[in-house]
């Protein structure tokens, strides 16, 4: 028996990422006993209080090739609920991602000189939620996050409610019927597991970068999502995902992401990419307006691609 420790030091949707290589790894080394670990206290940034109740690890346990979960404290592996082993025979850090791997690649950049890139070059998530996947077919699910993941993000609340204002209108126009959750523990009740089953059953899903998108495309639902700052091909889906996703980013902005200072993957740049204010800034002194492109993001660019998505396939799913 092979005792595998991966250790997660990122945010809740980075560690999401992250356990499709212990999927792929037990793939690889079937023999093998993996024990997923995260920082301290990890919880959503939309999910503070679920800090106690071990949704997260709950949800993270349910993944392929995973067989325990733990979390680091002060150096050391303390595990959550299950047993594991004081005997490590491979420790895999997965503590930053590199703008020439993308996201989802870099979480198996640790295996790439041992095994071979081949090895781990698929980046199709799969992700289990513990529920069976039911869409309905009389009409489209939409689904969305509350105001407080997109305000976190984008700060500009009047975006948030220009898209819904606009999608409702393009709904009605087009004649569609459709339903629009909302997900988030500002406007539902549920934990992140309920979030994510609801997730499961729409057709698409629209909001800002993060957790939500990861596991949307995991879960194989389309995606239309604000981007951070950071250039689009370093963590959207479409880049390492099948399915529909649109990325969407302002036509305001600096021209060449002149807050983003990336240091490539090598021996002399151990760190990946990072943002000189943060991946999401209000204000940018870089741009025309002094507002940051996260903030200018355009509704019209989302009504768009919405458009496209339903025009290419939204129409297929629900129509009889």
């Amino acid at each position: 028996m092979r005792n595998v420790a991966i250790v997660n030091t990122q945010a809740a949707g980075d560690c999401l990422l992250g356990t499709h290589t212990a999927r792929l790894y037990k793939k690889k080394f079937p023999d093998s006993y993996i024990t997923f670990y995260t920082r301290k206290g990890l919880v959503p940034t939309t999910g503070e209080s679920d800090i106690n109740d071990g949704v997260i690890y709950s949800i993270l346990k349910m993944q392929e090739g995973i067989d325990a979960v733990g979390y680091v404290d002060n150096g050391n592996l303390v595990s959550y609920s299950q047993p594991v082993s004081e005997k490590i025979d491979e420790l895999i850090v997965q503590s930053s991602w590199y703008s020439d791997l993308g996201l989802a690649k870099s979480q198996h950049a640790e295996l790439y000189s041992k095994y071979g890139e081949s090895e781990f070059s698929d980046t199709e998530t799969q992700f289990n939620i513990g529920s069976d996947k039911l869409l309905p077919q009389d009409h489209l699910v939409i689904s969305t996050s509350g105001p407080l993941d997109w305000n976190r993000k984008t700060k500009n609340e009047t975006l948030r409610i220009e898209i819904l204002v606009k999608l409702k209108q393009y709904l009605v126009d087009n004649k569609i019927k459709a339903r629009i959750n909302l997900l988030g523990r500002d406007v539902e009740s549920g934990d992140l597991l309920s979030s994510l089953q609801k997730l499961n059953n729409s057709h698409i899903y629209i909001g800002p970068m993060g957790l939500p998108v990861h596991a949307a495309a995991g879960l194989g639902v389309d995606t239309i999502h604000i981007t951070s700052v950071y250039p689009s091909e370093y963590d959207s889906p479409k880049y390492y995902h099948s399915g529909l996703h649109y990325p969407i980013k302002s036509d305001i902005h600096c021209g060449n992401f002149e807050c983003v200072q990336p240091k490539l993957y090598g021996d002399n740049s151990p760190e990946g990419p990072f943002a000189a204010f943060t991946f999401w800034p209000k204000t940018c002194p870089h741009t025309s307006n002094k507002m940051s492109c996260v903030y200018n993001s355009e509704s019209d660019k989302v009504i768009s691609a919405f458009d496209d998505w339903y025009s290419r396939k939204g129409k297929d799913l629900w129509e009889l």
